[in-house]
């Protein structure tokens, strides 16, 4: 007796939720993040940027960034998951400031 088996071979589109992969730099003084995605650059303020370097640094894959939620995502390693575990950061809009005289 022969079993056959059929396997749906066709790329699926991640998601929305799952974001867009970006490459962010973040100035630790001044809590700003920018980065580019297809739609072009975005600039964005971190509560706490000392916490996304360290996240950064240990990030086993790129970062991505899921503009619904506004929240940048960073896989870091945990013991017993094979995906890792995902860190997510919530971005503000960033508006610089007007210097006046």
């Amino acid at each position: 007796m022969m079993t056959t088996i059929s396997v749906d071979r066709t790329l699926h589109p991640a998601p929305p939720a799952a974001g867009v992969p970006v490459l962010p730099a973040v100035d630790v003084n001044l809590g700003s993040v920018s980065f580019l995605t297809p739609t072009g650059h975005h600039s964005y303020l971190c509560p706490d940027p000392a916490l996304l370097v360290d996240a950064l640094a240990a990030a086993v894959r790129p970062a991505r960034w899921v503009a619904g939620i506004g929240t940048l995502v960073v896989t870091v390693a945990q013991t017993g998951t094979r995906a890792g575990r995902g860190l997510g950061f919530r971005l503000e809009a960033y508006r610089p400031r007007s210097r006046g005289c």
